[in-house]
């Protein structure tokens, strides 16, 4: 259900399935809290191909920001669905946020604009 990867020192988690929502954040949400353990992780999400978020899947973006700053981590989003998107300004936490268009974007913003 999640995939996780390392490059260039960075942590890029990517998911096998199409939707977030009650029946599966138990999963997903464990798996990105164990990286925040360790300070100073830097973690991509790409969200490409999940079509389907619901409320519960919002609360675990909000919850992990606030894990991942409270042990110096951070983590941004990448590649949403047009859809996926319309919700995250809906809701504005695209401006809690860091959401960048693809991966590519989002990596380079790492290496560029960030000292972690």
């Amino acid at each position: 259900m999640v995939q996780s990867e390392r490059v260039d020192g960075l942590e890029i988690i990517s998911f096998s399935t199409d939707r977030i929502n009650a029946l599966n954040v138990d999963k997903i949400r464990p798996v990105i809290i164990k990286l925040f353990e360790t300070p100073y992780t830097r973690v991509v999400i790409d969200m490409g191909g999940v079509n389907y978020l619901d409320s519960t899947a919002f609360a675990m973006f909000l919850y992990l920001l606030r894990v991942a700053r409270s042990n110096y981590c951070t983590y941004r989003l990448c590649s949403l669905t047009p859809g996926a998107s319309e919700l995250f300004e809906l809701l504005q936490l695209h401006q809690s946020l860091d959401i960048y268009p693809d991966r590519a974007s989002c990596l380079d913003s790492f290496r560029l604009n960030s000292p972690y």
